[in-house]
């Protein structure tokens, strides 16, 4: 079964608007032939959230956020809850995190399990940062124990991994 989500909202202007997402690939409004989500990218995507750009018809546009659900926001608004959404803005230092889990990928632990732990924890890493209810210390805090704790499953897997192929 194909898995579809339908939009239904209001331009500022009253002109009705059917935002469609089929098979979390392919986007279409009010019924125009479709389009590749991934070609309408939009520079505001980062590392926890991916947005996407989708033009209205009348020189709008709604913007297609999906962090852990699909929210589709207008003029900043959700269009389903009509809170105010803001994407992601991402904190500078965190960028830090991702360059020590890439090393640790190199120096630890390589292969397909390193690179799992080392994505989860960037990925982690990133969405603990974009929390705006901690402040910075406690979410920097949080992060460094996060890095600690997978370097450290990271080095036991390493060295069990050594070990086992020493046979």
């Amino acid at each position: 079964m194909a898995k579809t989500r339908e939009w239904l909202f209001n331009t500022s202007t009253g002109m009705p608007v059917r935002v469609t997402l089929n098979k979390n690939k392919l986007v279409s409004v009010n019924g125009s032939p479709e389009t590749k989500v991934m070609a309408l990218k939009s520079p505001e995507s980062n590392f926890a959230e991916r947005v996407f750009d989708i033009p209205l018809g009348n020189g709008e546009i709604a913007k297609l956020c999906v962090r852990n659900k699909q929210v589709l926001v207008y003029n900043g608004r959700n269009v389903e809850t009509g809170e105010e959404y803001k994407t992601i803005q991402l904190p500078k230092w965190v960028y830090v995190f991702v360059v020590l889990y890439i090393v640790n990928f190199f120096v630890l632990l390589g292969g397909a399990l390193g690179g799992a732990t080392s994505a989860i924890g960037a990925y982690a890493s990133a969405n603990i940062s974009a929390d705006e209810k901690r402040n910075t210390l406690t979410k920097v805090l949080f992060c460094v124990l996060l890095y600690l704790g997978i370097s450290i499953v990271s080095f036991l897997l390493a060295y069990a991994a050594g070990k086992a192929f020493q046979l």
